[in-house]
């Protein structure tokens, strides 16, 4: 009996040493926020950005498609409503967006809206990440969902519903203590500091080295985490560009036949925008080919990364360090950028 008392004892003992180790190494990390710390498995301690951003007033995404009068299409740079309010706002218009994952395909929310008679009159915008262009894209008409009436009366999103976009440093959410994460945090800080800093890649993102410590607030400014798939378009042929291209032609054809008109925003990878700066990157710049092939085929499409480029080299945390979406500075350059182009398209 005395040694099974013992032994009980041993094991909550080190039971409890073992959660204070982990509760207190999480503590360390700090709560993770950012969505290239979290799939990386790296320290919201290091990465995390320190400066206060700019507030950005959101409204509320329009739920009447038949009163707006500009229609949106986009991904999670559209999620949070910021880039759309800044839109609205500079050009007094009400702005309705949808999100790819509403739909089965981007064939079915266009059928919505030309089915629904929406598009008249109306300026329609399809953003996308620039390292989805090819996968999104090349089959926009192989669709095999439904085409029923409740799959084509698809509502705007809330805004509510989707995550927050803060300008201060995140803190006071739940201390990590997932232990395959904190093992993955604990490792990659090892081999980084053994590899001499040398790029890293770790789960779905590259941890590289950077020329200059000013572009980000964070503890590493020295470093800049991306996903990995950026450095993938390397491996894009010439054909697979083309057919995305063609597709986004259809759709804007599609768009003006129903008597809208059309723009094509391509976000930039955060890696293309600090290219310049990242040591040792893969030299193959994707964003600008892109831009100018869809121009030379009459798409409307606008350069976002140009501006993007001007910005993040005088605005710290243009980008978030730890995460792969822009911060608040990125969404209002976002936002004038494609009012002064939707003005030049009214000019014409």
């Amino acid at each position: 009996m005395y040694y099974d008392q013992k032994y009980i004892l041993y094991f909550f003992s080190a039971l409890v040493a073992g959660l204070l180790l982990i509760i207190s190494f999480g503590f360390y990390v700090e709560p993770v926020t950012g969505d290239l710390t979290r799939v990386g498995g790296w320290a919201e301690r290091d990465y995390g950005w320190v400066n206060i951003l700019p507030e950005i007033p959101v409204d509320d995404n329009v739920k009447d498609v038949g009163s707006a009068d500009i229609l949106v299409l986009g991904d999670s740079f559209s999620w949070a409503n910021m880039w759309q309010s800044v839109l609205g706002r500079s050009l007094s218009r009400r702005v309705a967006s949808h999100n790819y994952v509403q739909f089965n395909c981007i064939a079915d929310w266009l059928e919505m809206l030309v089915r629904g008679g929406h598009v008249a009159g109306k300026e329609v915008i399809v953003e996308s990440i620039e390292r989805l262009f090819v996968s999104r894209f090349s089959e926009v008409e192989d669709c095999r969902g439904s085409r029923s009436s409740e799959a084509l009366a698809v509502q705007p999103f809330d805004v509510s519903a989707n995550r927050e976009v803060p300008t201060y440093k995140r803190t006071g959410r739940t201390i990590p203590t997932d232990v395959v994460y904190l093992l993955k945090v604990a490792m990659n800080s090892l081999l980084l500091e053994m590899g001499g800093g040398r790029r890293s890649i770790s789960g779905l993102a590259v941890n590289a080295p950077l020329a200059s410590r000013d572009l980000f607030s964070n503890r590493r400014s020295d470093r800049i985490l991306y996903y990995y798939e950026d450095d993938a378009e390397s491996t894009w042929s010439d054909e697979q560009i083309g057919k995305a291209v063609f597709s986004i032609l259809a759709i804007q054809r599609r768009i003006e036949a129903a008597g809208g008109r059309f723009l094509f925003v391509l976000v930039p990878n955060k890696s293309s925008v600090y290219a310049r700066f990242i040591v040792g990157r893969p030299d193959v710049e994707r964003y600008t080919p892109i831009v100018r092939r869809l121009r030379d085929m009459g798409v409307g499409a606008v350069d976002v990364l140009a501006p993007f480029s001007e910005h993040a080299e005088k605005e710290a945390d243009f980008y978030l360090p730890d995460d792969t979406h822009v911060s608040t500075k990125g969404y209002r350059v976002l936002g004038e950028v494609i009012a002064g182009e939707m003005r030049k398209m009214a000019a014409r």
